[in-house]
């Protein structure tokens, strides 16, 4: 796809140009679009990486980032972290907030604790993953759940009168998405009839409920690609940052 290629290549600008000279500490998000952009770093840059501290949102990035030979860690350090880019499976620009759905990876809460401990936080998409309003393409929230309280949650979801269903056929293995932190995955359908931010409240307050891939207000930044080979970035308004980076 065109758009994807075109917005890692402009991420990969932006982050070489603006970013990276300042940023010690680094956080890599997980999917594809997100080893596009280390890609074309490395292809302009080869060194730009090399001298960061560089923090992967799961073992899979973790692993992808060893193998160009880069060094990182799955554990967020004291201080937080100067930068993290990532994908994401659906954007909309509503009132100015970024709304955000992400966890087709299954990494969504340790994405969500890089975002929240970032001092920049700069998404990467393609302009099929725009929306006017978050849910128009009929994408689940994905929620990540303790394995114990899997089947308490899910019927608590649809108590609520949500459609929740624990993940599956992921190819690799039998049974049910399980995440880095040994979580099941919960896909949610239904976000175009709801309040995201509403919906994100509700859901973080079930007891079992490690977190979800509700992204409002976490994003400083998006860049979007399109099949036209034109780009374009788009400021969001940041409302949730761990308050101790505000003092640093």
């Amino acid at each position: 796809m065109r758009g994807k290629r075109v917005a890692a290549e402009a991420a990969a600008r932006v982050l070489l140009e603006e970013v990276l000279p300042r940023a010690r500490r680094v956080g890599v998000g997980t999917g594809s679009t997100t080893r596009l952009v280390v890609e074309e770093i490395l292809s302009r840059e080869p060194e730009a990486l090399r001298g960061k501290r560089l923090y992967a949102s799961s073992l899979d990035t973790l692993l992808f980032l060893e193998e160009r030979g880069l060094e990182a860690s799955l554990r967020v350090p004291r201080g937080g972290l100067d930068a993290y880019f990532d994908g994401a499976d659906e954007v909309s620009f509503e009132a100015g907030t970024c709304m955000v759905v992400k966890g087709r990876g299954a990494a969504m809460t340790r994405e969500k604790i890089l975002a929240y401990n970032s001092r920049y936080v700069l998404l990467v998409v393609d302009e099929s993953k725009v929306s006017s309003e978050v849910g128009e393409k009929g994408k689940p929230l994905p929620v990540e759940v303790l394995p114990d309280a899997l089947t308490a949650v899910v019927e608590a979801l649809r108590a609520m009168g949500l459609r929740a269903e624990p993940r599956g056929g992921c190819g690799c293995r039998d049974g049910p998405a399980v995440t880095d932190n040994g979580c099941v995955v919960v896909d949610v359908y239904g976000l175009e009839k709801l309040d995201v931010l509403r919906l994100e409240a509700m859901i973080d307050s079930i007891p079992g409920v490690v977190g979800s891939g509700a992204f409002a207000g976490y994003v400083d930044e998006v860049i979007v690609g399109r099949e036209d080979g034109s780009w374009e970035r788009r400021r969001c308004r940041r409302t949730r940052m761990n308050p101790a980076l505000r003092r640093g």
